[in-house]
């Protein structure tokens, strides 16, 4: 997974506001979903996003993982990402 090429990503106290300009439509992410989006370079796993987040965050990695699912199927209904 790879974040699409074709957003304005800022951040701004601590959260990442994402403007999608196909859409016009603006997406803000909260601490863990901002994480997440930040590791999406292409060459990490679900998993690797989730051992990293359980570190981070000082959280069970069963925890990280369902929180990191949830952020990526978010991004994913959004339409902020491009499958490879």
């Amino acid at each position: 997974m790879k974040i699409r090429s074709d957003l304005i990503v800022r951040e701004v106290n601590g959260e990442t506001v994402i403007l999608d300009l196909s859409t016009g439509h603006l997406h803000t992410l909260n601490a863990t979903a901002s994480f997440v989006w930040h590791q999406l370079d292409g060459t990490k796993t679900v998993q690797d996003i989730a051992h990293a987040a359980s570190q981070v965050f000082d959280v069970d990695i069963g925890v990280a993982e369902r929180d990191v699912a949830t952020a990526i199927g978010g991004m994913r209904d959004q339409q902020l990402l491009q499958e490879e």
